[in-house]
């Protein structure tokens, strides 16, 4: 029986295995203009345009991608069932038999399969080396013609430095912030709730002179942040989500760093200077300073590490970790009471972000550090993202379950308790 053959160059040697022995290729096929009327041993080498029906019982097509060849030669007049796909998944090689050596074909096809694997995997490696080299004259190109518009975020040095030298309340915002103002809020720590949502937007475009707007850096090129964190941020940074975050800001407007308070964990972790300067830099704001946390009951900062080691004093207001915001008026109370003259750190959820913010108007000077103590944990024990028996952990599944602790440095520097029922 006499067949042609579509097969790659380097597979050649192949096909003394795949076929029976009563098969005669009589020539190969190939659509390479440099490759007609070549020979390969004693077979030339045709294109689908070359050759008659007539010549041959069968065309076997032996690569990987045979669509297009398939269709070419049907548009030529060639007979359907007289083509041979190994490549597509429907055919029944039993049904051919007279020509295949089947287990041989079966272990061929599948080699196809594989060499078309790493081939696409090689080129999509060189694809995103090649967007890698060239992405920021592309970007560069549509800026200035004005196609892309940014959030105006300035470098978590820049405001580190805008903190300690003008003494500047700053309110964050990350992901939580936003959904809670777009009405679908991790639950976990905080649940829809429509006033804190009008809070929330409002100061998000606010204009006080002692206060600060920060913004997590996600919008850009993302410098100098981890790839599995760059990666979980353009999973959330849909298109959608995009515009409803533009909607809610003021691009006119400077915004600054919120990953002021995460240091570590979205750097590369290996980066341990890097991460102890940004450490060091943070605690200048509280150095020699009385300080005043208020946290969760279960957030616990400073106990167990040196964060807050150079300050002059530590004391506490203790709200409720969860659904802090439904207490809201005593905890501004408490810390008007409890604030003057002193450096006022919040870790409470969004609600640090009204109450830093409010606390700035009353002209306090307030900071939502959100996560610092963790970021902090995480750095000493150098091992990225980790399980802090003792501290509550809204991000981690499981890390919201704490273990109580027996520590007198804590309780007496507890000076007001809010509890959730108030």
């Amino acid at each position: 029986m006499k067949i042609a053959v579509m097969v790659g160059r380097r597979n050649i040697k192949e096909l003394e295995k795949i076929f029976s022995r009563d098969i005669e290729i009589a020539f190969f096929i190939d659509n390479n203009i440099k490759s007609l009327g070549a020979m390969i041993g004693d077979k030339k080498v045709f294109s689908p345009y070359e050759f008659s029906g007539d010549m041959v019982e069968y065309v076997v097509i032996l690569i990987y991608a045979y669509e297009g060849v398939n269709q070419e030669l049907t548009d030529l007049g060639f007979d359907q069932e007289r083509i041979i796909n190994l490549c597509d998944p429907t055919i029944d090689l039993y049904g051919y038999r007279d020509i295949f050596d089947v287990d041989a074909a079966d272990r061929f096809r599948l080699k196809l399969r594989m060499d078309h694997m790493e081939t696409r995997i090689r080129w999509m490696e060189l694809s995103r080396q090649h967007f890698e080299e060239n992405y920021l004259y592309e970007a560069a190109d549509i800026l200035k013609r004005r196609q892309i518009e940014l959030p105006r975020i300035v470098s978590v040095e820049c405001t580190c430095d805008k903190i300690i030298s003008e003494k500047c309340s700053m309110s964050r915002y990350g992901d939580g912030e936003f959904e809670i103002i777009l009405g679908t809020a991790k639950a976990i720590y905080q649940s829809d709730n429509a006033k804190l949502a009008e809070r929330l937007s409002e100061i998000l475009t606010s204009d006080v002179q002692n206060h600060i707007v920060a913004l997590a850096d996600d919008y850009g090129a993302m410098e100098g942040i981890r790839k599995e964190n760059k990666e979980t941020i353009r999973h959330y940074m849909t298109e959608e989500k995009r515009k409803q975050h533009y909607a809610l800001l003021d691009m006119d407007k400077t915004y600054y760093n919120a990953y002021i308070s995460r240091p570590y964990v979205i750097y590369p972790h290996d980066e341990i200077e890097k991460a102890r300067k940004r450490f060091d830099d943070l605690k200048r704001i509280w150095d020699q300073r009385e300080v005043l946390l208020v946290e969760g009951d279960r957030t616990r900062m400073g106990i167990g590490n040196d964060l807050f080691a150079n300050a002059e004093s530590v004391e506490r207001i203790i709200a409720p970790n969860e659904n802090a915001f439904d207490v809201y008026d005593a905890v501004y109370d408490a810390v008007m009471e409890e604030g003057e003259n002193k450096v006022i750190l919040i870790a409470l959820g969004p609600t640090a972000t009204v109450l830093a913010y409010d606390l700035a108007k009353a002209g306090y000077w307030a900071l939502d550090i959100g996560h610092l103590d963790l970021e902090y944990e995480w750095f000493l024990r150098g091992k990225g993202y980790s399980y802090v028996p003792h501290k509550y952990n809204n991000e981690m599944p499981g890390d919201t379950m704490v273990t109580d602790i027996s520590d007198q440095g804590y309780e007496q520097s507890i000076g007001k308790i809010i509890s959730a029922t108030r």
